[in-house]
């Protein structure tokens, strides 16, 4: 009887088993404000820690060459999803941030499968559901190469998903923080200050306000770091400034951006007094460039923003 009750216990273990390997988990989303990185160590794996900091517990480690979602980044650390619903830190200078966008999933009802290759012949390796947000790699033949729950990548039909903003929208730049610490003033401040979520602890993400193209990253005076990105929005042509930045290197001159795309951490560069963003929003002269400040007017941000 004992021998018997032992096996019956073991077979109904094996069909759970196998019944739990029928299912295609739900997969974990990312946000607007997320990127994608590559860990880029030399040969070995790369430490994830508990804290930004080199002598913080191990939580785990990533392999050379893989995909991570980045968060945000403070000084030398990015903070990272590195498995579904699972966060960490790793140091920065391993990391190689890859060219990523923001996109939804617009599904009526139901569930979009992530599948293990480009076409409906593969295998179902996850669900993503309605509004569910992704990073997407690379787009191909009707197909989309996405990053999911942290360090997963996978296909899905192009189809189904959608950039995070339509052309039409107007994304508020630092999801972290509606602190504003100074308002624009014709003449005087020539734009919107939005202060760090945390007071004077940079790092925070900071978004394009609208899709375009960018015309300047770098380093430029009392800005400081800064982007200039110029876009068509409602008729009007458009370029908004991101200025103050921690860096501007995430982003080139040339590379076409979508809204709610991240291109900086919030930063305290150039004639700045704290951690903040300084946001511009110019109305260009005309359809071409206009680097100069003579060749656009600033006008306040928030009609925009609201």
């Amino acid at each position: 009887m004992k021998h018997q009750t032992r096996i019956h216990i073991l077979t109904f273990i094996c069909s759970i088993a196998l019944l739990a390997t029928a299912f295609v988990l739900p997969a974990k989303a990312a946000d607007a404000s997320s990127a994608a990185g590559v860990v880029s160590t030399a040969s070995s794996n790369l430490n994830v820690r508990a804290s930004a900091s080199t002598t913080a517990a191990i939580l785990t480690r990533l392999p050379k060459g893989s995909y991570v979602t980045l968060l945000s980044k403070s000084g030398s650390f990015w903070r990272v999803e590195y498995a579904d619903g699972a966060y960490g830190y790793v140091h920065a200078d391993y990391i190689t941030q890859t060219a990523s966008t923001p996109v939804n999933v617009s599904i009526s009802s139901g569930y979009l499968n992530v599948r293990s290759g480009v076409g409906t012949s593969y295998s179902a390796v996850a669900k993503l559901y309605k509004g569910d947000t992704v990073l997407r790699l690379s787009e191909s033949g009707g197909w989309s190469r996405i990053l999911y729950a942290g360090t997963r990548v996978g296909y899905v039909s192009s189809a189904y998903i959608t950039s995070v903003s339509s052309s039409s929208a107007v994304v508020w730049p630092v999801p972290a923080s509606r602190r504003i610490n100074q308002y624009f003033k014709a003449g005087t401040h020539l734009g919107l200050d939005i202060g760090a979520s945390t007071p004077k602890v940079e790092g925070d993400a900071v978004l394009a306000a609208m899709p375009g193209k960018v015309l300047f990253a770098g380093y430029l005076g009392g800005y400081g770091h800064v982007i200039y990105i110029n876009s068509y929005h409602n008729g009007q042509y458009i370029q908004t400034r991101y200025a103050h930045l921690q860096s501007a290197s995430e982003v080139t001159s040339g590379q076409t951006v979508a809204a709610g795309q991240r291109i900086a951490p919030m930063g305290n560069s150039g004639t700045s007094s704290g951690a903040h963003l300084h946001f511009e929003v110019r109305i260009r002269s005309s359809a071409a460039d206009c680097f100069a400040n003579a060749d656009s007017t600033p006008v306040d941000p928030l009609p925009y923003l609201s």
